[in-house]
Parts: C-alpha cells; sequence; structure tokens
C-alpha cells in the first residue's frame, strides 16, 4: 500500500506555460476525482496534472514523487446563490437578474477528471503511464502543463519511433501540439473512420493514405463516389498513384450469380430459361481461349454467322458475346442446321446437337434479356471510366499488380449499383488475400481502403452479393494481421455495418455523429469510448474528432490536419457555381 499527498502548487504566472487550473475537491478515486476550477481555465478534454508525492507503508525512506496525468471529461458550473425559485420569479416579470441585488458572481465551476497514469517526476518521464493505485489527496492543486509534456504523454514512445508514426492532427484545444498515431497499428489492426456525412471522413482518411503513402506503405483503395481520383495530383505522389476503371468481371463469377445478374439488369429469366442459361454460360466460357491465332479463327467464324449490327460492340469476355452465343445456336436450332450446331458443341457448348426446336424460344429469351443486361452494365463501364477520368486503365487481370512497393491504386467503383460495388470488391480482395497467403505476393505488407465500408461489410446483407463480400472482409478483418494485410474502414452509417468486422478494428477516428442508432451502435462496439466521449460526438466540428484504440495511448479530441490532396466532391457554394456557368454562358 502507499499514501498520496499534495507537493507544492506550480506556479500561476499567466506568461508560464505551466499555469494553475485548480483544486482537488470531493471524493477522489484511483480512477476519477473533481478539480474546483479557476474560471476558464480549461475546456473539455483538456488534459491537466497533478504533483503528488508516494510514500511506501511502513517504509522511512525518502517519498518518490510523481505525476498524475488525467483528462477533463465534463464541467460543471452552477450559482448557489441564484436559486431556481428566483430565476422563475424574474422570468415572470421578465426583469433581469443582472438589475437585481442577487449575488451571480459566487458560482461553482467543477471538472470531473478521468485519470490516465502516473509517471515519477524525478530520474526522467518515461514513454508509458503507470497506473494509479491509490488516490490523489483532496486540496491538491492541478495544473496546465506546457505543450512538450502534453506532446509527450500522448505520443508516448512514438517520439522514439518516428518511423511508424503518422502525422495526422493537433490536439483541438491546444493547436500547437501536434498529435501523432502509429502507422504499424493502422496497417496491421485495422482502423475504422466512422462519421456523419460533412463531418471530414475523407478528409481524414486522405491525410492518414497522404502519411502512409509517405512510408512507401502499399494501398489499394476501393472508391465508390471519386473521393481519392485527387491523390495523383499530389506533386510528392506523383507517378506512384494509378486509377483503375473497374469492368465487371461477369464471366468470372458462376452461372448461377451470372444468371443473377442478368435477372436484375434486364427482364427476369424464366425458370425454362434458368435451366438453360447455365449451357450458354459454359458455353460462353470455352469460347474465348488462350491461344490467339484459334480465338481469331473463332471471332471470323461467328462474324460470319451472326448478324452485322449485333457484332458491333466486339467480341469480348462479356454478355454481349453471350447474347450473340445465344443468337446463333438458336437460328441453327430452328434452321436445323447441324453443322453451326456441330461446330458450337465442339468448342464447348454440350449437348446443343440434341436440342429440339421448342428451345427457340428459350434461347431467344435468353439472348434479349442478355443483350438487356449487358447494355445496362456497359453504361454503368461508361460513368465508371468518366468518373475514373481519362487518366485511369483498365483493371488488370492479374490483380497481385495493384500492390508494389510505394504504390496507392484506386480502384473506382462509382457508376455500378451496390450489389456490382460488392462483388468487384468481393473478386480482388479475395485473390490480393489468397496471393499473401500463399507466398505469391511477395510485398510483407498491404492495406485495403474500403470508402463506405457499410457497402462492403453490411450488418445485415440482403443479396448474395452483400453476403459473399462480407464473407472476405470478416476472413481479412479475423485473420490480415497475421498475412500483413489491415484493413482501413470508413462510413457515415456505423450502425449498418457488421458488427464482427467493426469489432476486429483496434483504432478508431469518430467524427461528429447524430444519428442516435449510430451513437448507441459506436458506445456498444467501441470499449474505449466513454458515456462522456459518446456524448460529444453530436456537437463535434467539421474536422474535429475522436481518436481512440491502440494507435494513441489514450482518447484524445483532436482536429484533423488538412490533407494536401481534393477530393472529387468537394463542396462548393451551390450559388457561386450557378452564377459561374451563367457567366461563361452569358459571355459566349
Amino acid at each position: 500500500m502507499a499514501v498520496l499527498r499534495t507537493g507544492t502548487s506550480p506556479s500561476t504566472d499567466k506568461d508560464n506555460a505551466i499555469q494553475y487550473v485548480g483544486t482537488l475537491v470531493g471524493e477522489s478515486t484511483s480512477r476519477e476525482f473533481r478539480l474546483a476550477l479557476h474560471r476558464e481555465s480549461v475546456r473539455e478534454q483538456d488534459v491537466v496534472a497533478v504533483d503528488a508525492e508516494l510514500r511506501p507503508t511502513n517504509d522511512t525512506s525518502t517519498p518518490e514523487k510523481i505525476r498524475i496525468w488525467a483528462k477533463v471529461q465534463r464541467i460543471e458550473r452552477v450559482n448557489p446563490l441564484f436559486p431556481t425559485e428566483s430565476a422563475h420569479e424574474l422570468a415572470e416579470t421578465k426583469t433581469s437578474p443582472f438589475a437585481t441585488v442577487l449575488s451571480l458572481t459566487r458560482e461553482m465551476v467543477t471538472a470531473v477528471c478521468q485519470v490516465l497514469g502516473t509517471e515519477p517526476i524525478a530520474g526522467g518521464a518515461g514513454a508509458k503511464l503507470g497506473h494509479l493505485r491509490y488516490p490523489a489527496q483532496p486540496a491538491s492543486s492541478a495544473y496546465r502543463p506546457d505543450g512538450a509534456d502534453v506532446a509527450r504523454v500522448v505520443l508516448g514512445d512514438l517520439e522514439r519511433r518516428r518511423h511508424r508514426s503518422l502525422d495526422v492532427a493537433t490536439l483541438s484545444n491546444r493547436a500547437e501540439v501536434n498529435v501523432l498515431v502509429d502507422g504499424h497499428v493502422v496497417v496491421t489492426r485495422h482502423l475504422a473512420i466512422l462519421a456523419m456525412t460533412g463531418a471530414g471522413k475523407s478528409w481524414a482518411s486522405r491525410r492518414i493514405i497522404e502519411e502512409l503513402a509517405a512510408k512507401n506503405f502499399p494501398i489499394v483503395i476501393f472508391d465508390p463516389r471519386g473521393d481519392y481520383t485527387g491523390l495523383s495530383e499530389v506533386p510528392a505522389l506523383k507517378d506512384r498513384v494509378t486509377r483503375y476503371f473497374a469492368q465487371f468481371p461477369i464471366l468470372e463469377e458462376d452461372g448461377e450469380t451470372a444468371a443473377e445478374v442478368v435477372s436484375n439488369l434486364g427482364y427476369r429469366l424464366s425458370d425454362t430459361m434458368r435451366q438453360r442459361f447455365g449451357d450458354v454460360f459454359r458455353a460462353t466460357i470455352a469460347f474465348y481461349v488462350d491461344d490467339p491465332e484459334e480465338l481469331e479463327e473463332r471471332k471470323r467464324w461467328l462474324t460470319a454467322h451472326a448478324d452485322p449490327g449485333n457484332v458491333k460492340y466486339g467480341i469480348n469476355r462479356d454478355l454481349w458475346l453471350l447474347a450473340l452465343l445465344a443468337e446463333i445456336a438458336e437460328l441453327a436450332v430452328r434452321n436445323e442446321d447441324a453443322a453451326t450446331k456441330a461446330q458450337l458443341q465442339e468448342w464447348g457448348w454440350m449437348g446443343l446437337v440434341n436440342y429440339a426446336k421448342t428451345e427457340c424460344r428459350t434461347l431467344e429469351g435468353i439472348k434479349k434479356r442478355a443483350r438487356r443486361a449487358a447494355g445496362v452494365l456497359a453504361r454503368m463501364e461508361r460513368v465508371n471510366r468518366e468518373v475514373a477520368r481519362k487518366s485511369a486503365v483498365a483493371l488488370p487481370k492479374d490483380r497481385k499488380s495493384l500492390v508494389e512497393y510505394g504504390r496507392i491504386s484506386v480502384v473506382s467503383l462509382a457508376g455500378y449499383t451496390g450489389d456490382f460495388q460488392a462483388t468487384i470488391y468481393k473478386l480482388i480482395a479475395e485473390e490480393l488475400f489468397d496471393a499473401r497467403i500463399s507466398g505469391e505476393l511477395k510485398v510483407p505488407g498491404m492495406l485495403l481502403v474500403l470508402e463506405e465500408a457499410h457497402n462492403f461489410a453490411p450488418g445485415h446483407p440482403n443479396t448474395p452479393a452483400e453476403e459473399a463480400a462480407i464473407t472476405a472482409t470478416r476472413q481479412i478483418a479475423q485473420e490480415g494481421r497475421k498475412f500483413g494485410v489491415g484493413l482501413l474502414l470508413i462510413s457515415q452509417r456505423p450502425s449498418r455495418l457488421d458488427e464482427t468486422t467493426l469489432s476486429q478494428c483496434n483504432s478508431y477516428v469518430i467524427m461528429r455523429m447524430v444519428n442516435p442508432a449510430d451513437q448507441n451502435f459506436v458506445k456498444k462496439v467501441i470499449e474505449t469510448i466513454g458515456e462522456d466521449e459518446a456524448k460529444l460526438l453530436p456537437d463535434l466540428d467539421v474536422g474535429e474528432a475522436l481518436l481512440s484504440g491502440q494507435f494513441i495511448n489514450f482518447p484524445v479530441l483532436v482536429r484533423m490536419k488538412a490533407p494536401v490532396s481534393k477530393g472529387e466532391h468537394e463542396e462548393e457554394d451551390a450559388f457561386l457555381q450557378l452564377e459561374k456557368v451563367r457567366g461563361g454562358a452569358t459571355s459566349n
């Protein structure tokens, strides 16, 4: 057992960086104490300190001087000489209290402080705070430490490990204190950025991504809205950012999934059509061989047998090819063209020679629905390419090339519906993760950034595509650390995120959040967020955030630093934009 007693009070000189803020009053515990505050000396979430002496029981040796660090959780202000009854009377007569003889200067301002830990004063301060096992003595003085001391306590051993630190913010109440976070924890143990729309999620994520890029860490970003296209315009990242437009690889899916895609994008396939769709799907896959000369010969044959108007989209591994094969098979069955049926069967359409004429309408239905779905898919791909911008390139077949030392790969998913985005993400993420497990991917680590993560890891998946995506995300969240694969989840609707996935994140950037369901979900899942921190969430300014978890010593309120890059959808004044357009039209 040990006994704590007060040390000497620090200087109250206003020019001194260390300033007196208050005196301990009432009940004091090893986890919390209350301060009678000097008026307006601190704000909520400020860091304060109390100097004390630790005297071991039954020991006559010199007491050890220690510093107790604490954070102001909430501030209470009351005037006992201004009773509620008087306030009601004055309100009834519309009289200002300041025009009366009531005492309004005897306010009591009290701060409730959470103990963060202790450190010895003599012999230098350590990087890690120790536990306080005996409460501080009431009547002890608390003070506001200087910026260098606060920074040291907030950063811990990151001061000595700059190679893995990310410079992302300043303390919200003390702009002179830079806040660094542990980048190693971010890329190995997962990070979540949670906030409502417009609170600064993409701003915060781009700052973190830019800091990681400065350390050459490989990053793959799944970008549903074009928020990260501006990364390539940052001078320091020139030639290191590659933007990709994503063509939906429907032939990489199984036949059932492909049939569902066709049904969802066009007219529904009937039961009879679904039974035959697998034959057409497998024939389409078999048609596209690796031998270039053989493939060219097949394309020439297909062009000669098809309606010229239906070959205008080219012959590629897509739904247009599926519709084209269905059309040629339909004509061959209708006209009893044994040679054509035999040729298609030789190339992989098993059993086609046995099709009866009654199959014509089925094949015609598949053809029309596949063609309609191909048109819708082509429009989504066109929008995707436009958002990705002209300098974007097609997603490579070998997805492992997305991950290289110092490389940032931005996979544009804009233009696609949620199911398509989830499927494209799932295919890429699984291939990259499998490549890390097998050792094919030699880079020892990578970070997958999931913007609008609730679409890739929904709490309540409603479609097979969402089910598949969440399975892939959960596996990476649970096993990624062993293989150097980290996740950065960004979401404006935390309550729609999968709880299992979010709970695997060890660090959090939590910004303004008004929705009660989101607030409650965050309090439930994130153990490091207390009740007082949760109450701050609706009132945070744009760019303000609570940092919590293993990448920081203890939860702190910060203001995120501005990223160098700009987002595709940085908000501009709608009326000024309108006038700019009008001005341009007038000048023309």
